[in-house]
């Protein structure tokens, strides 16, 4: 787990906690060497943890030649779809 002192925390919190809710993980705040806080998020954004993930892809077919038509696909798809908004903003 990461730890923090208060005073990094401060510096760029609104990064932090977007972090924090991104990625799933929690960060330990602390103050003269004793942790006083824990930022975690809410509720998990997903079941899988990012290890689990990575394994999955890791596990999936090579695209080959499929690589180039596959990447057209996704832009064209992406550009029918609006960008995801930031909960925070």
């Amino acid at each position: 787990m990461k730890t923090l002192t208060v005073e990094q925390a401060e510096k760029d919190f609104a990064h932090l906690v977007d972090q924090v809710y991104a990625e799933g993980i929690s960060i330990d705040l602390q103050r003269e060497d004793k942790v006083i806080a824990r930022l975690t998020p809410a509720e998990p954004a997903s079941g899988l943890t990012v290890g689990q993930l990575n394994a999955f892809l890791r596990s999936l077919p090579a695209l080959g030649n499929d690589a180039k038509q596959f990447a057209q696909d996704v832009r064209a798809i992406r550009a029918k779809f609006p960008a995801e908004t930031n909960p925070w903003d």
